[in-house]
């Protein structure tokens, strides 16, 4: 599934859009045709494991009511809005949306939520800290979005639904099914829905200072390094210092700090790991069947049968000086260089084929893996 560039390339959009201003492809998707129907949207806002919200306003009385949804009975033909997040992670069919922006990295993209509104709908207008592509799918909706302005403030409208006063739109039109809007960060937006309809909105993520931080200091108290104390070996005695601690003893804290972020193989391998750790729940039997080195050789070497990854399961590669690393949901299988083709295909194809397996099943560190990764529910067996 690809965009279909047509006024603009992949590039220029890079160069004058991508987190500087909003901008509507018209036309995107051809013939587009929604992936998910009304009625399995409602089944998933009406689970626990999922995060869903149902936005509702009449007469501006906003109302917030977080899932599991119990009935929608009585919300009536319009002024409400269901939320539904990670629905990437449970239809497949919503996955493949990811395949239209694939041009920006991997990690980089959270989650597909998908929106069903009535008309009259929305959540008002509002800013996200985060890029989003909404695709339109069927209905018709009016988005219309500004410039980017870090210094908007948002209000509380209710409990949990944050807005923005009124704003100068540079975007203004309606969308129909294929169409395509791109909202940067911090770019106050509004849609409102004229026939009912649904959304996907593509979000991506882009880890804040307070998260690196928080992340970083639990991967090093994990790994029990950053164990390095402060030392003042030249220490000079100054009767007439004024503060507690002088500058050179303050340069000497901030490099017991930066040293330790400017190690490059603890800052990626932190990276690795919290990057490919699961934002949301993923589609995993609570008790995956066990399988045997064996039993999988024997099974693959005498079938047809394909590895497909869950999705929403994230995998990367580190190669350090004298190792080689893969991540998978956060943790870290230590792999032999010659392994690198199979943990290439692990990483970047979502299908393992049968002839690939046969091909790669003749290591045994291969077996090991892929018997660890199905064992623990990442892949499944197809079929």
């Amino acid at each position: 599934m690809n965009i279909n560039w047509q006024t603009i390339s992949k590039q220029e959009f890079i160069t004058e859009y991508w987190q500087k201003k909003p901008i509507v492809l018209k036309n995107a998707l051809v013939n587009f045709q929604d992936p998910i129907a009304p009625d399995e949207v409602a089944g998933l806002a009406m689970e626990s494991f999922i995060d869903s919200r149902l936005v509702t306003n009449k007469n501006d009385d906003w109302k917030v009511t977080h899932g599991p949804i119990e009935s929608f009975d009585q919300l009536g033909e319009s002024n409400w809005s269901l939320l539904v997040q990670g629905v990437d992670r449970w239809f497949e069919s919503v996955f493949d949306l990811r395949e239209a922006v694939n041009f920006i990295p991997k990690w980089r993209i959270d989650d597909v939520m998908v929106s069903y509104s009535t008309p009259n709908a929305g959540v008002g207008s509002h800013l996200d800290q985060y890029d989003v592509f909404i695709v339109q799918g069927q209905g018709k909706r009016r988005w219309r979005a500004g410039a980017v302005n870090t210094q908007l403030q948002q209000t509380e409208k209710t409990k949990d639904l944050l807005q923005v006063d009124e704003f100068d739109p540079i975007v203004d039109q309606v969308l129909e099914a294929g169409d395509i809007i791109y909202i940067p960060p911090f770019s106050p937006h509004n849609g409102e829905t004229i026939e009912t309809a649904i959304n996907y909105s593509i979000g991506f993520r882009a880890p804040s200072q307070q998260e690196l931080i928080s992340g970083f200091a639990d991967f090093v108290i994990d790994s029990e390094i950053g164990l390095t104390r402060f030392k003042d070996t030249d220490l000079s005695i100054d009767k007439n210092a004024d503060s507690l601690i002088n500058k050179t003893q303050l340069k000497q804290m901030q490099l017991l700090l930066t040293d330790l972020i400017n190690n490059d193989g603890h800052f990626e391998k932190f990276l690795n790991q919290g990057l490919t750790a699961p934002s949301r729940e993923l589609d995993i039997p609570e008790e995956v069947e066990q399988h045997t080195s064996d039993y999988l050789v024997n099974l693959f070497f005498n079938s047809n049968l394909n590895i497909n990854k869950v999705n929403g399961v994230e995998t990367s590669i580190y190669r350090g000086d004298n190792t080689t690393s893969f991540f998978c949901c956060a943790e870290e299988f230590i792999c032999e260089s010659h392994q690198i083709d199979f943990i290439r295909l692990l990483h970047q194809q979502k299908t393992i084929t049968n002839e690939q397996l046969k091909t790669e099943l003749k290591l045994l560190e291969n077996i090991q893996l892929i018997t660890t990764l199905v064992n623990q529910g990442y892949w499944y067996i197809e079929g």
